[in-house]
C-alpha cells in the first residue's frame, strides 16, 4: 500500500464521520448518512492506497465536508438537548407539586 497525506486524511475524515454517527441525540437519518459517508471515505482511501499505477485525485472539498458535517450534527444534537431540557429537574418539580 502507498499511503500519502491524501489517503491518510481521507481515512481520518471517514473515522470522524463514523464517530459522529455514534454520538447521542443524532437522528436516525443523519446517523445513516454519516455512517455511509464515513464508510465511503474509508473505502476510497484504502482503494487508492492499494493502487500501484494511475493518477487519482482528491478534490479539496472532500476534506472539508466531513468536518462541516460533524459540526452540523453536533449543533443539531446540542439544540435538541436544549429543547428537551433537563428531565430530572422536571421530575423534581412535579414531585414537589404533589406534596
Amino acid at each position: 500500500m502507498n499511503w500519502s497525506a491524501y489517503e491518510v486524511f481521507s481515512l481520518l475524515s471517514g473515522v470522524v464521520m463514523i464517530g459522529v454517527a455514534c454520538a447521542p441525540k443524532v437522528k436516525a437519518s443523519e446517523r445513516f448518512w454519516a455512517l455511509v459517508s464515513g464508510a465511503f471515505l474509508i473505502g476510497y482511501a484504502i482503494y487508492v492506497a492499494n493502487q500501484t499505477s494511475g493518477t487519482f485525485s482528491f478534490p479539496w472539498i472532500i476534506f472539508v465536508i466531513p468536518f462541516a458535517a460533524a459540526g452540523y450534527l453536533v449543533v443539531q444534537a446540542l439544540s435538541r438537548s436544549r429543547e428537551t431540557g433537563n428531565p430530572q429537574n422536571d421530575d423534581r418539580q412535579n414531585e414537589d407539586r404533589t406534596r
